[in-house]
């Protein structure tokens, strides 16, 4: 019985030992059995995983490159067809691209627009030779100014209608050395197979004398291309008559077409006795646009260049709306 204060005594010593330490001796919590599955429950299928796919931009349209313009200035003695012909373009291409359809238009610092894609897409069209024309009935006209004028008019003879037609004329002394030349359009764009059209060539600064001179055709070429122009006109009537130093021609055009035309000009021409040409006039309809079936009137007033006038020819021609 003596053994048994002593064994107590140390218990106690223990525990107040384990106090002093600080230390808490926690006993483990029991793990619950796991709970059993209601079998009667749903079960869910599972569903495949859907993994986004990276985006695919939509792809950027590129802007296809302009290419640069070639810009043109019109020089001294320039024709369309010659234009045409330095750059290895067809005629039609650069009337077009610059809605230029009349070549007496073209005036000297004049800036044309040289169409590339034509050069790219489609081979050069080769300029044709100047085919052969006749020039007829000249006439030679100093005025009280001093100027020269040389009129005349271009036969068709060709068997086709020709359009571009541009005459030369030159001046020369008694050696055949020259001293002026002046160049001219026919006044008509195109010239019908076996017609005329008349032209006027202007020496501003005639030399005082010459003692010969040569006129000849500088291009003319087959008309295959109408562009704008408008052929389906017609001068229904007209008359002339002389009041006082002038002569007085009126009468009127019909659009015999189905477009309407506009810019609807009258191209008279008058000759002396002899068939010279004396007098080349240009006037317009009374009216801006000439519909299908419609008429319009024109009057021109004519000064001759030498003798009277002995006979005249009424001539239209005109653009179409595009």
């Amino acid at each position: 019985m003596a053994g048994r204060p002593k064994v107590k005594w140390i218990l106690i010593g223990l525990f107040i030992l384990l106090l002093g330490c600080g230390h808490v001796i926690t006993l483990p919590t029991p793990t619950p059995p796991p709970a059993t599955a209601d079998v009667s429950l749903t079960t869910a299928t599972p569903r495949a995983t859907f993994t986004p796919a990276p985006a695919t931009p939509s792809p950027t349209l590129s802007p296809t490159p302009t290419p640069t313009p070639i810009i043109y200035t019109v020089q001294k003695g320039d024709t369309l067809s010659g234009i045409a012909k330095q750059f290895g373009i067809a005629v039609e291409a650069l009337m077009d691209a610059n809605e230029v359809y009349d070549p007496r238009r073209l005036q000297i610092g004049q800036t044309l627009v040289i169409p590339r894609e034509e050069e790219e897409q489609s081979p050069p069209t080769p300029t044709p030779t100047p085919l052969p024309v006749t020039i007829e009935d000249l006439n030679f006209h100093e005025t009280p100014v001093g100027s020269l004028w040389c009129l005349g008019q271009v036969h068709n003879l060709t068997g086709m209608d020709i359009e571009y037609v541009q005459v030369q004329v030159s001046l020369y002394d008694a050696d055949n050395v020259v001293l002026a030349t002046a160049t001219a359009f026919t006044v008509l764009d195109i010239i019908p197979a076996g017609g005329t059209s008349p032209f006027a060539v202007l020496f501003a600064q005639p030399p005082t004398a010459y003692a010969t001179y040569q006129v000849i055709p500088l291009s003319a070429e087959p008309s295959t291309y109408l562009g704008s122009r408008y052929r389906d006109l017609d001068v229904v009537e007209h008359e002339g008559q002389t009041q006082g130093r002038l002569f007085i021609v009126s009468g009127r055009v019909r659009n015999i077409g189905e477009e309407r035309a506009t810019g609807v000009e009258v191209v008279i021409t008058a000759y002396d006795s002899q068939d010279r040409v004396v007098a080349v006039r240009e006037v317009e309809v009374q009216t801006s646009v000439l519909a299908p079936g419609a008429s319009a009137a024109f009057t021109a007033s004519i000064s001759p260049m030498g003798d009277e006038i002995a006979r005249y020819t009424v001539q239209v021609q005109g653009r179409r709306i595009m």
